[in-house]
């Protein structure tokens, strides 16, 4: 006889240790994303004398704190994705470069194209393509807008995450 209580246990122990290994991912590397320079890029040189429109500027940055929250959810890409910039910084001799993405925004906030040079993985390009992709922004992009919305997510410390500050050099004889 099947016990519904038992699979129910399993799910949430499942759920439970998925999360835990996101939190942990999250609470070592923390990915940022930074906006200052994004909309200037969006300009072509020829019109950069033109001040950029308040409604861009302001779309660029709620736009850009959706982009973090999917970066930094639980479940299967971000943890992809998390495993191999961890790695990718463990085994670096200096901080990674900035990824610059360049999105565009479809007239219903659907995501319809991304384009990054390659983080090196497959499988962790995948998985940024994915996060970036899977769901509409809460709101489509001015109707004037000019695109792509170019993004820099650079890698950041957490300064919440064990171990942050300076107790790694205790450690070294």
């Amino acid at each position: 006889m099947h016990r519904s209580i038992g699979h129910s246990s399993v799910s949430r122990a499942r759920r439970r240790a998925q999360a835990t290994r996101s939190l942990r991912r999250i609470a070592a590397l923390a990915v940022a994303l930074v906006m200052a320079a994004a909309l200037a890029d969006a300009v072509p040189a020829r019109a950069q004398t033109v001040d950029v429109p308040q409604s861009w500027i302001s779309y660029a940055h709620r736009a850009g704190r959706q982009f973090q929250a999917w970066l930094e959810a639980d479940g299967d890409p971000a943890d992809r994705l998390h495993a191999y910039l961890e790695e990718r910084v463990l085994n670096a001799s200096a901080p990674p470069p900035a990824i610059v993405v360049r999105a565009w925004i479809g007239a219903n906030g659907a995501v319809t194209r991304i384009e990054f040079a390659s983080l090196g993985d497959a499988g962790a390009d995948a998985a940024l393509r994915q996060l970036l992709t899977a769901a509409p922004l809460t709101e489509p992009p001015p109707p004037d807008m000019l695109q792509p919305l170019r993004v820099r997510l650079r890698l950041a410390p957490n300064p919440d995450a064990p171990g942050a500050t300076s107790g790694a050099s205790a450690r070294t004889p």
